[in-house]
C-alpha cells in the first residue's frame, strides 16, 4: 500500500459539496464505499455510546458530543459508520448502535467487530475476495480495480486511501502492508451483559494481576461484566500521558455502562 496522507475532513466536506451540486452530471457509484477510514466511523460508535449508550442518540447530540455542528462532515462520519454497520438509523433523526457496534465499545471483541466492519463494506469484501492469499496490487492498479467494481473515476483516489487506512486499523495489514490478512479473532461473542469464560493456554500471572490466579490457566472471575472489564483495561499505564478530555470520555463511558449492567431500586441508601 501507499501510506500518503489525506485530509480525510477536507475530503468530507468536498464531497457535501459535490453531492449538493449538478447531480445530473456527477457519476454515481454503482457500489458501496466510504470516504471516511473506519478508525473515523468508531468515533461516532464511540460518541454514541459516550452520550446514550445502547439508547437511541439524536443527531444534534451525537454531534454535540463529537465537537461537530451537523455539517457535511459530520453527515459523511455518520454515513460511513452506516456503511461499516456500525450504526443504524433510528427514526428520521437519530442513530443507535448495531451489534457490530456493541462489539466495537468491549475490549474483548473489538477486534472481531473491527474485521467485521471493514469486511461489511462492499467494495472491501470483494477486494478481500479477489487477493486473499495475493498480493494487492500497486497504488493505480488498485484504483482502477476498484473502478472495475463501480467507483466512479473521480473518487477512486480518495476510496483507496479509506479503503488503506481502514485496512490497517481493522488489523488487515499486520502482515505487511501489501497484503490482506484476516488478524486472529477473540472468542465467539455473547450478548451484552452475558459472561463468558476466557480460556487461555497456562501463563504466569500478568502485569494487571488478573490471570493465572492459582496456578490455573487463563480463568477470571465471572462476577465483572465484560463490558466493564474491558474498560479497565483500556487504562493507560500509571505515568504516562492521557489528557484530560479522553480520562472524561472514558468516564462518561464507564457510567453508561453501569447503567447498562446494573439494576437500580431508585432508593437511596437501600
Amino acid at each position: 500500500m501507499a501510506g500518503e496522507k489525506v485530509d480525510f475532513q477536507a475530503a468530507a466536506d468536498a464531497a457535501q459539496e459535490n453531492a449538493t451540486g449538478d447531480r445530473a452530471k456527477r457519476e454515481r457509484s454503482a457500489i458501496d464505499f466510504p470516504y471516511v477510514p473506519l478508525e473515523g466511523a468508531a468515533e461516532v460508535v464511540r460518541a454514541i455510546y459516550a452520550r446514550c449508550g445502547f439508547g437511541s442518540c439524536d443527531q444534534d447530540e451525537l454531534a454535540a458530543q463529537m465537537g461537530q455542528t451537523l455539517s457535511g462532515a459530520f453527515r459523511m462520519k455518520t454515513g460511513a459508520a452506516k456503511t461499516f454497520g456500525l450504526v443504524e438509523k433510528d427514526g428520521r433523526s437519530a442513530f443507535r448502535l448495531s451489534e457490530i457496534g456493541k462489539r466495537l465499545v468491549s475490549a474483548e471483541t473489538e477486534q472481531s467487530a473491527k474485521v467485521d466492519a471493514f469486511l461489511c463494506v462492499p467494495l472491501y469484501q470483494q477486494i478481500y475476495d479477489k487477493f486473499r492469499g495475493h498480493n494487492l496490487p500497486p497504488a493505480k492498479a488498485l484504483e482502477r480495480e476498484m473502478e472495475t467494481l463501480g467507483v466512479p473515476r473521480k473518487q477512486t483516489d480518495r476510496a483507496r486511501q479509506a479503503f488503506e487506512r481502514s485496512a490497517q486499523y481493522a488489523g488487515f495489514c499486520d502482515s505487511g502492508k501489501d497484503r490482506l490478512v484476516k488478524p486472529r479473532m477473540e472468542a465467539p461473542y455473547s450478548s451484552p451483559g452475558e459472561v463468558q469464560p476466557t480460556l487461555t493456554p497456562s501463563a504466569p500471572e500478568t502485569e494487571s494481576g488478573r490471570r493465572g490466579h492459582g496456578g490455573g490457566g487463563g480463568y477470571e472471575p465471572p462476577g465483572i461484566d465484560p463490558i466493564i472489564r474491558g474498560l479497565i483495561d483500556r487504562l493507560p499505564p500509571s505515568g504516562t500521558n492521557w489528557p484530560k478530555s479522553k480520562r472524561k470520555l472514558w468516564l462518561q463511558i464507564l457510567e453508561n455502562s453501569f447503567d447498562l449492567v446494573y439494576e437500580d431500586d431508585g432508593e437511596a441508601g437501600s
